[in-house]
């Protein structure tokens, strides 16, 4: 990886807004940090990203959803169990 600089001749440090793009996709963020050529296939390849990222937004949130929901049906059935020997 290049080592970029600061006016002060120190290594610069990754900022927040790279850490955020950095957790959104990993791969985009290296491509950016290493100075990689955007041209017409890269915009392609970057729209095909986004729709990927997008699916995996939904799966998780649907995955998320029904976490949740099994914690809540655990809880019901524990309560009731636990009220029944009393």
């Amino acid at each position: 990886m290049k080592s970029r600089n600061n006016a002060y001749g120190d290594r610069e440090f990754i900022s927040a807004s790279e850490i955020s793009k950095y957790v959104f996709c990993n791969v985009s963020w290296y491509l950016d940090r290493e100075g990689a050529p955007r041209n017409h296939g890269s915009g392609i390849r970057m729209q095909k990203g986004v729709q990927s990222h997008s699916s995996l937004k939904k799966r998780h949130r649907f995955a998320q959803l029904a976490t949740y929901a099994v914690i809540m049906l655990a809880l019901v059935i524990s309560g009731y169990i636990f009220l029944s020997l009393y």
